[in-house]
């Protein structure tokens, strides 16, 4: 007979520790299955002779009240249990003409940055201000939630605006909004490798929310290691009765009747469960352990699309001297021999060491005793690439990879370029190596099984964070996900993610909504159910034109409401083209009645009219909630509307997402006035107008035609 859990959590990465410390605290009968030897995934140590080492951990941002890691370590009994040592300064940036302290007070990082970019003195007060509103606003989303008192849905945009605004855009484009010279961009983004992607492609509330956490409430280093916070999480899981299992590495999930209902590992152990929480990663789980069979073909394509993130190659080393009493001050220095961070990053997906940015991390400083006296510990890192060099040497063949020459002769390759140009800051360096080991991505996937090696989840890009990545909740009802693939990458992002998922498992299993700091899940479940009760579009043959059009190309949009798919281009009668945002909907209507009132264009048959809806500014998480205002505004038009008259005719309204179609008449600011372009028969334009009179000049426009 199979052994039977409440909740079965597969993976003791701290994204597992944490979601199952809480569900044992609160009672839940817990079995977490891990694939290695001990608990943390990346967070975890190793030792060669009397020196230990940091397998991935810098700095554990916030520790302190007010931070993102604080909460899980404090509930979760951690600080009971291990110290933290706050840095200062956080870290340094070395580029050829800087070397900048980003020190503890973020007034005296800000005064540093204004010493040495005195010309942007205005912009770098502002953009730091910014920054902290932001995150402001982000904490108190997390805080009012969880008192019950956020504001509806709706009103979020208002209240949240810069929260919303940095989820939207990517981290260039954010930075260019307060500061333009180049240089100061690179100093300023110095942290872009904890987070896996270069600014133009980074999400930009990925670098502002963690920023905010490191900078208020503390960048940290646990004694002891990263290794103790596992530790301290595995103490706290067993004191309230759950369990961990080591090497059992699940490979099946059995699905029954739209339920997992249980797990099943290599080792033929079987675990029946009411609830499968997955700290493994998102395509793992979802293709191999579930099967696609069992997944709703549109999900599955979002899993597939969902990009493994950078991994890294770190050089692992234990000296015999010790580099404090040789002057060497600093836990962390980041080192670039440019300012070009797009270039950086592309050095690393070529596996090109010799001109990647790199981390040197001096762990002595911040964690006494990891060495024995005299020695130090000092870790290399560069990101890296999971297929450089025909993944690295293996050509996908990772049995018995260890032991492939081409495998090690590409390795030590890349470590010796590392060392050397470290060896220009630390002279002698190799001559003082007692130990030493290198982890390439390969090394990531043996003890993580991560896809790709990945060290941060699906990629962090504008597009796939926060609502847009995937979430804890999955098409089977009773499997949840944890950790980066869900939620964001880092230790304190894992840690959050194990606490919101353990409050929606809660829910499920008390029957009562889920309280949660971040994600607000009644918003994507209130999406879902927009999305699933959208009926399927009615195909409409557009009436076709001799003349092709020669003035612009415009999509095929579908209405809302009655969802019918109109051909801009092949109206085959006059046409107005009502632009407008939610703010100037007031206005457009003015402009629609007063065409309909005239005789000549009171019927549909004479008159095309369409209202395009500029909703580019409106960020994805909340185009759910637009699409069903602009479906209400719909059913109050169409209610309005003599019997006879069919309203998915007359009352026409389509969405412009990106705002394309609305660049593509040259108008601007429509949430402030609205435009209008007329268009003959057979397509041409006659006229675009924006300004007072709307009305007047539409007319005007259309005797035109």
């Amino acid at each position: 007979m199979s052994e039977k859990f409440d909740v079965v959590v597969i993976g003791a990465g701290l994204g597992g520790l944490s979601a199952a410390g809480y569900l044992a605290k609160a009672g839940k009968k817990v079995l977490v299955l891990e694939h290695h030897a001990v608990p943390g995934g990346y967070a975890h140590e190793f030792r060669r002779g009397k020196y230990r080492f940091e397998v991935a951990l810098h700095a554990l941002d916030g520790a302190a009240p007010g931070g993102w890691a604080y909460p899980a370590l404090k509930e979760l009994n951690v600080l009971e249990q291990v110290s933290f040592k706050r840095m200062d300064p956080f870290y340094t940036a070395h580029f050829p003409k800087h070397e900048i302290n980003a020190h503890a007070d973020i007034v005296q990082y800000e005064a540093e940055l204004v010493k040495n970019f005195p010309h942007e003195r205005k912009g770098i007060h502002a953009l730091i201000a910014d920054m902290l509103e932001t995150f402001w606003q982000v904490r108190r989303f997390g805080a009012e939630g969880e008192a019950g008192i956020r504001p509806p849905v709706k009103q979020m945009p208002v209240e949240y605006p810069k929260m919303l605004a940095a989820m939207s855009i990517s981290w260039d484009e954010y930075m260019s909004q307060f500061i333009q010279d180049a240089e100061l961009k690179t100093v300023f983004s110095t942290l872009w490798g904890y987070y896996g992607l270069s600014p133009e492609k980074l999400n930009a509330a990925a670098f502002i929310f963690p920023w905010g956490s490191y900078h208020l409430s503390g960048a940290y280093f646990p004694q002891g290691g990263s290794m103790a916070i596992s530790r301290a999480l595995e103490a706290t899981l067993k004191k309230f009765g759950g369990e961990i299992r080591y090497r059992q590495t699940v490979n099946r999930i059995e699905v029954r009747d739209g339920r997992a209902v249980a797990v099943e590992t290599e080792k033929g152990l079987r675990i029946e469960a009411d609830v499968i929480i997955s700290n493994a990663n998102a395509p793992d789980t979802l293709l191999k352990f579930i099967g696609r069979e069992h997944l709703p073909a549109e999900y599955v394509q979002k899993v597939e699309a969902g990009k493994p993130s950078i991994s890294n190659l770190v050089i692992y080393l234990g000296l015999d001297c010790d580099l404090r009493a040789e002057g060497w001050q600093h836990h962390e220095m980041f080192w670039s021999d440019g300012y070009d961070i797009k270039a950086d990053y592309e050095a690393s997906i070529k596996g090109d060491f010799s001109k990647t940015g790199m981390g040197i991390t001096y762990y002595d400083l911040t964690d006494p005793g990891c060495a024995p006296e005299g020695g130090s510990i000092l870790n290399i890192l560069s990101l890296a690439d999971w297929n450089s060099d025909n993944q690295w040497g293996t050509g996908g063949n990772l049995e018995n990879y260890s032991d492939n020459p081409q495998y090690n002769e590409i390795k030590n390759a890349a470590a010796d370029m590392l060392i050397d140009r470290v060896e220009k800051v630390i002279p002698n360096l190799r001559k003082h190596i007692k130990y030493m080991e290198v982890g390439t991505p390969i090394t990531n996937w043996r003890y993580s099984r991560n896809t790709g090696g990945a060290i941060y989840g699906s990629e962090q890009s504008v597009d796939n964070m926060y609502f847009n990545r995937l979430q804890a909740k999955t098409p089977v009802q009773n499997l949840f996900l944890t950790g980066a693939w869900t939620f964001a990458g880092g230790m304190s992002a894992a840690m959050m993610s194990g606490r919101e998922t353990s409050r929606i498992v809660l829910g499920y299993l008390d029957g009562h909504p889920a309280v949660l700091m971040t994600s607000p899940q009644v918003m994507l479940d209130e999406q879902a159910e927009l999305s699933s009760n959208q009926a399927p579009a009615k195909s409409v043959t557009p009436q076709k034109t001799d003349v092709p059009l020669t003035n612009y190309q415009l999509p095929v949009i579908k209405t809302i409401g009655s969802n019918l798919e109109i051909d801009l281009n092949a109206i085959g009668k006059p046409a107005v083209l009502l632009f407008h945002t939610q703010e100037t909907a007031e206005g457009a209507a003015v402009v629609n009645s007063s065409l309909r009132a005239q005789d000549e264009y009171k019927n549909c048959d004479s008159l095309f009219i369409a209202n395009i809806v500029d909703l580019h500014s409106v960020p994805k998480l909340f185009r759910g909630f637009a699409e069903k205002a602009m479906k209400e505004s719909y059913e109050k038009a169409a209610a309005s509307l003599p019997p006879n008259v069919d309203p998915a005719s007359m009352v026409l309204i389509l969405p412009d997402w990106d705002g394309s179609v609305t660049k593509t008449f040259g108008l601007k600011d429509t949430n402030k006035t609205a435009a209008i372009a007329v268009l003959d028969p057979v397509g041409n334009l006659v006229g675009v107008y924006q300004g007072e009179s709307v009305e007047v000049n539409a007319l005007a426009l259309l005797k035109k035609v």
